[in-house]
């Protein structure tokens, strides 16, 4: 089995706000250079001030958490760094310190890196409480699931969780043991660093399924109240967050949400058996003589046409039309079967059910398909 080559690394301040700013001759155990190291940092020389720290051993305290344990899990056989990503706050010192590890990484010619980058993660910021509840956490989520599934998968994956804000690190433990991958940790008196034991954590997936439509709504930062969206499923509050707007109280998707979404995503990124229909099994889409609303079968047929694992579609009944809220999809458990339902609602609110019928009808590939189509075609009339 190939061993984890990527290292994603959380990033605080303290390199710069806690060593480098106190910086002086009265520091115990300052290195020899440590006049030249001072300036370039009050210079914000990043290049001048890599130079300078690649002098003295990656091991000492003054380097900082980040390097500190970069060089302690390098030597960890079971991972062969490769590449190293460092996720930074929504700030100048953020931004700095992003820029100083990527040249420091860079120039350290002993590790023979492929790759070394810094990603901003919008609104990890502290002057904004609220968007860094809300936003900023899920942000991070967000980009740890890209650079996991661009760099081939968890199995290639860890993640340092050393630095940043608490619950940034709280975060990227909880992803990590969400998709098995080693998470780490160093706190400033500990001598070495610290694994995350793995924890029993595990979605109900079939949440998704009933729910796909709303959750990809939530996803795109909509704030939504139980007058809009009805009595709220009370599961389904695990992963939202309640917030004061105008007065109203509003959910939004939380950090956890998300990392509920992209650890789906992340570990299902196709069914297997969902493959294309043959000719025989493509067939036309049936509609009964009902009125239907202006569009519907030509949207039905959209679908279909356009999704090659699915089968075929048929209109449903008229019931429960006031429960349709705009186009989507979500999978129905009618007590004898589970089946993938989609909605359609034109600009006057008049709405209909159809039902698709895929290649694979399994609980998984229905989950599967439900957030597809609802990332893919999910409108509000």
């Amino acid at each position: 089995m190939s061993k984890r080559n990527t290292l994603i690394c959380t990033v605080g301040t303290s390199l710069f706000e806690g060593n480098l700013s106190r910086l002086s001759a009265a520091t115990p155990n300052a290195p020899a250079n440590w006049e030249a190291i001072r300036r370039a940092y009050d210079a914000q020389n990043w290049r001048e001030l890599a130079t300078e720290l690649l002098r003295i051993p990656p091991t000492e305290r003054l380097c900082g958490a980040e390097i500190n344990t970069i060089e302690e899990a390098r030597r960890k056989k079971w991972l062969s760094l490769e590449n190293l990503i460092f996720l930074v706050s929504d700030t100048p010192i953020g931004q700095n310190t992003g820029q100083f590890l990527q040249i420091y990484f860079e120039n350290r010619s002993d590790l023979k890196l492929r790759n070394v980058e810094y990603i901003v993660v919008e609104q990890l910021q502290d002057q904004r409480p609220t968007d860094f509840k809300i936003h900023g956490l899920r942000n991070l989520v967000r980009k740890c699931g890209e650079i996991i599934q661009r760099f081939g998968g968890p199995e290639y994956v860890a993640i340092d969780a050393t630095g940043g804000y608490k619950a940034q690190i709280a975060v990227a433990v909880i992803m990590g043991q969400v998709l098995d991958i080693p998470v780490f940790y160093k706190h400033e008196r500990f001598s070495e660093i610290i694994d995350f034991p793995p924890l029993p954590v595990a979605f109900d997936y079939d949440l998704l399924g009933r729910n796909s439509w709303l959750l990809t709504d939530f996803e795109k930062g909509e704030a939504l109240s139980e007058d809009e969206i009805g009595r709220v499923d009370e599961k389904l509050k695990v992963l939202l967050i309640e917030v004061e707007m105008d007065g109203t109280p509003v959910y939004e998707l939380s950090p956890v949400g998300q990392i509920y979404l992209d650890g789906f995503r992340i570990r299902h990124p196709k069914p297997i058996q969902l493959v294309p229909a043959t000719g025989e099994q493509k067939k036309q889409p049936r509609f009964g003589d009902d009125n239907y609303p202006k569009g519907f079968a030509e949207f039905v047929e959209k679908v279909w046409r356009e999704t090659p694992w699915v089968k075929t579609a048929f209109s449903l009944p008229y019931d429960k039309q006031s429960a349709i809220k705009g186009t989507g999809f979500h999978v129905w458990d009618n007590g004898q079967e589970k089946q993938l339902v989609g909605t359609y609602q034109d600009r006057s609110g008049f709405g209909a059910r159809f039902r698709l019928l895929l290649t694979d009808e399994s609980p998984q590939a229905l989950v599967w398909a439900a957030d597809q189509l609802n990332q893919r075609y999910r409108s509000h009339g």
